[in-house]
């Protein structure tokens, strides 16, 4: 059904990407083999199948694409890749797809998963298998050409239902470290899971972030808020034919229904009813 409807909609969002191009950001998290379905984890397959679509487009660094669409109107859609948590197959079955194509991205890694301390409790807490980057990977992987690391906090809470301090360690020191491991500035953040706050927008600010990513769908423009990015969700059931649809912005109205029902329920189950902030899951 929703393939049916962003069908429908297609030629009006490829109207819209004529008159008005933006820079679309895609969310993954995980590049493997899984026995299930993971709405967070693509194959490699569907993943090298993706990007070689993907390079037919104009795919840019969050950099580049964010200082394009500051500098005026594009000319052409842009986009750029990111990856959610710091897995390590991001290293192992991803980069080299992305080197295929040459692809860039942006890895927003959780430091005390690099410490190995904590990994994504999504997965068990005791997995069988090491699940996250380490600091030496990571380093690794900001060394290869086109790889930008970001910071994911700490420990990936859910963000403003923890205490003023917390969210402010999360925030600021997460930055903190992975600059004194990879020895240069951390200019970009993603807020766990998407879920924001007035809050953590100026906590983000005030910590020397350049940009930060939601989970919020849709295209960012010239008028976009630098630290409230949109992002596209890509999963492993996107073929050739949707990741099209999703990738003209066909899903857009769609995924921002989706995203205001999560929102509510997200405010209801954690916040007080005054408090406002974006959150989605796709």
């Amino acid at each position: 059904m929703r393939r049916l409807l962003a069908t429908a909609l297609l030629p009006y969002a490829q109207l819209r990407n004529t008159l008005s191009p933006g820079l679309r950001v895609l969310m993954y998290h995980r590049v493997a083999h899984l026995a299930a379905y993971d709405q967070l984890t693509v194959s490699p397959a569907r993943f090298a199948q993706q990007m070689q679509e993907l390079s037919s487009h104009k795919v840019v660094s969050l950099e580049d694409g964010l200082r394009a669409i500051q500098a005026g109107p594009l000319r052409k859609p842009l986009f750029a890749v990111t990856f959610d948590d710091g897995y390590l197959d991001n290293l192992t079955e991803a980069l080299p797809i992305l080197q295929r194509y040459r692809i860039p991205a942006t890895i927003f890694v959780t430091t005390q998963f690099c410490d190995q301390a904590l990994s994504h409790p999504r997965y068990g807490s005791q997995p069988t298998e090491r699940l996250h980057l380490n600091w030496d990977e990571v380093i690794a992987l900001a060394r290869s050409p086109g790889i930008t690391i970001g910071s994911h906090t700490r420990t990936h809470p859910y963000l403003p239902t923890i205490s003023d301090a917390l969210a402010q360690q999360e925030i600021a020191t997460s930055r903190s470290e992975i600059a004194a491991h990879l020895q240069q500035p951390v200019q970009y953040f993603c807020y766990p899971s998407g879920d924001l706050s007035p809050r953590e927008l100026q906590l983000v600010r005030q910590a020397g972030y350049a940009a930060a990513v939601s989970v919020a769908p849709g295209v960012n423009r010239r008028d976009a808020d630098l630290f409230q990015l949109k992002r596209t969700e890509i999963t492993d059931r996107d073929d050739v034919s949707q990741f099209r649809l999703k990738i003209a912005g066909a899903f857009d109205p769609i995924h921002r229904l989706l995203h205001a029902r999560r929102t509510r329920r997200f405010a209801q189950k954690h916040l007080k009813p005054s408090a406002s902030f974006e959150a989605t899951t796709l």
